[in-house]
């Protein structure tokens, strides 16, 4: 089955989505995850890239408790999936009508209305699509950029793109085209938004902590911040009491905007998308192979993963195959 018509179905379902409340829509999400966690581990290759990220970063986490809360991170990622539909397809003012609150907003407009460039660093955490609509809305037209992926099927593109371009914001492709008008907008001093939880494409990137292991963490934002000195806010986006109560983070990082080197400015990065992630780890996207690459080259973990969760099962030390920030090392 190729790119295109993989896009095509997943076009159609994301349409027929958007038709339903929004409350139908996400519990339709949450029910199908469920499903996923209740099957056995060998065919649940999603859920065991969870248990393996939260037993990775937290060492006294039981695998009981890695597999509890697993479950309930799959069921949340249904959510924010299907979520998807409605924040792509209904009107954008239902859609931020559902935001209640937004912390640290006025920090974040009164940097925008300044002479220099402001810098958002995002993640994949709740219901992290309202942000860039957000953004558009509150920034200014054609001085607001938001770096994304492109869609492999061109039908999935042009809708992603279209969808999130409504409020005013222009996407912009993560390759060297992307950089290159992402370096223009920071000069020019406009706003620039990057989810910076990914894994660079290049892994000649510098690699620094994040959760105790060394991961390739994208030297763009070294080069952005030390370059132009952006005002910088990460920016969290989380579902607070249900779909309808969503909560927007604007937290200013002068310790970001005042590092001095590379290490020094995406250590800094690392350490405050953790901090985000500790405040409601449910809602992060543990799906995402975070820790694939090391300095040494690739992390087993994921290729093992069943293999390593039965010798966890079997009460074995993870520390043995370097599952411990204090043991890292490639397996």
């Amino acid at each position: 089955m190729n790119k295109q018509y993989q896009g095509r179905r997943l076009w159609l379902v994301i349409r027929l989505l958007a038709w339903l409340p929004l409350p139908l829509a996400t519990a339709l999400g949450a029910f199908v995850a469920t499903l996923i966690t209740l099957a056995p581990l060998r065919y649940a290759s999603a859920y065991r890239v969870v248990l393996i990220n939260l037993l990775a970063t937290h060492s006294d986490m039981t695998l009981s408790e890695a597999k509890r809360i697993g479950r309930r991170n799959i069921v949340e990622l249904g959510r924010t999936l299907t979520e998807f539909s409605h924040v792509w397809h209904r009107p954008v003012q239902e859609t931020l009508a559902r935001v209640t609150h937004i912390h640290g907003e006025q920090g974040f407009l009164d940097a925008c209305a300044s002479e220099r460039p402001v810098l958002i660093l995002s993640l994949h955490q709740g219901s992290w699509e309202i942000s860039n609509l957000y953004l558009g809305d509150k920034g200014d037209r054609d001085k607001t950029l938001i770096m994304y992926q492109p869609h492999p099927a061109t039908l999935m593109d042009a809708m992603v793109k279209a969808a999130r371009e409504r409020t005013g914001s222009i996407l912009i492709p993560a390759n060297h085209q992307g950089v290159k008008k992402a370096l223009a907008a920071i000069k020019a001093g406009g706003t620039l938004g990057i989810l910076s939880d990914h894994n660079p494409g290049n892994r000649s990137n510098p690699t620094v902590p994040f959760f105790g292991y060394d991961v390739p963490t994208s030297a763009l934002i070294d080069k952005l911040i030390q370059r132009y000195r952006p005002h910088v806010f990460i920016v969290s986006c989380i579902r607070k009491g249900g779909v309808k109560d969503i909560q927007l983070h604007f937290e200013e990082a002068p310790e970001i905007e005042q590092a001095s080197d590379t290490i020094e400015i995406l250590t800094a990065m690392n350490a405050g998308l953790q901090r985000c992630i500790e405040r409601n780890p449910s809602q992060y996207q543990w799906t995402y192979k975070r820790f694939k690459w090391g300095p040494r080259g690739r992390r087993n973990w994921y290729r093992h993963s069943l293999q390593l969760l039965k010798r966890i099962q079997q009460g074995e030390d993870r520390k043995v195959f370097g599952l411990h920030p204090d043991t890292d090392k490639d397996q």
